[in-house]
């Protein structure tokens, strides 16, 4: 890949040490690579009557943390060489978010999320989910306190055209950055099933065969590639094949479904996203234009 300064990342920054994780490693990355960053903040578009409680200017109260935090931000960008554009918006985070990187034609959106409770990190999954689910490009979702790393990038791999996607990505990012690849594919079939009609042979079979594809690519780039086929539950075993083996960077397809393998569902980078304290990076698809170099 070359540098490209027409890559442009969409970092969502909030008043929230998350949000400033998010823009931290946004800009770091962009520095890397060459790329713009646009920060946007959202302030929630409040529907009720503020007025009552005697408070005048009753939106631009409410917004002054998230302007407060673009501050931040442009102070931050000080001395980095990163074009960065600020933008303040009002209304539904995840809408604004999204019309955001549609309008810029991101390369990339940054979002970060707190490390809190089991039942808020499943909420906070969900709005992530949605991001994703919206976004017209992948998706870096960094854990607060993390840094974006690219040492060892676990990507998972179900033969889909998705997790091929994402294998491709998970890649052209190590031959960037000089790091290894780990390629997991998690077998999640139920054991009667297995049984009853052979099931588990045969995924084994295609699923061995996605993974020797990966190994071959890396080969051809020049990239270290390590395989690895598990059974149990996809998103746990994901988080913790990445606990193992010091994984920094997990990579999971958005969508795709085998009969035998529910492996990169929405639910799963929900899951992945909740429990996880590694970043996790998802890939929307084939992108032309955004490669770039450090």
């Amino acid at each position: 890949m070359n540098r490209d300064a027409s890559a442009t990342l969409v970092v969502a920054v909030d008043p929230s040490p998350a949000g400033s994780t998010a823009f931290r490693e946004a800009l770091r990355l962009a520095a890397a690579i060459g790329a713009r960053v646009v920060a946007v903040s959202v302030t929630p578009k409040y529907e009720g009557n503020l007025n009552r409680w005697a408070i005048d200017n009753a939106e631009e109260e409410l917004s002054r943390p998230f302007r407060q935090c673009l501050e931040e931000a442009r102070r931050m960008s000080v001395g980095t060489h990163v074009a960065l554009k600020t933008e303040h918006l009002v209304g539904a985070p995840v809408e604004c978010i999204v019309d955001t990187a549609v309008r810029e034609g991101a390369t990339l959106v940054v979002i970060g999320y707190p490390v809190r409770s089991y039942m808020e990190r499943i909420i906070l999954g969900q709005t992530a989910a949605r991001i994703v689910g919206l976004s017209p490009c992948d998706v870096l979702m960094v854990p607060e306190g993390a840094k974006v790393d690219f040492g060892r990038i676990l990507v998972g791999v179900d033969g889909s055209r998705y997790s091929v996607e994402a294998g491709k990505r998970a890649l052209e990012l190590a031959s960037l950055f000089g790091g290894e690849v780990h390629g997991l594919t998690v077998l999640d079939v139920p054991v009667d099933r297995s049984l009853l009609y052979g099931v588990m042979d045969e995924a084994h079979h295609k699923h061995f065969f996605a993974l020797e594809t990966l190994s071959q690519e890396g080969g051809l780039r020049g990239v270290k590639v390590v395989t690895a086929m598990r059974e149990g539950n996809p998103y746990e075993t994901i988080v913790g094949y990445g606990e193992e083996n010091d994984i920094d960077l997990i990579v999971l397809g958005s969508f795709g479904r085998t009969a035998v393998v529910r492996f990169l569902l929405g639910s799963v980078v929900e899951r992945v996203a909740a429990i996880s304290l590694r970043p996790t990076l998802v890939v929307k698809g084939a992108m032309a234009g955004t490669s770039a170099n450090p």
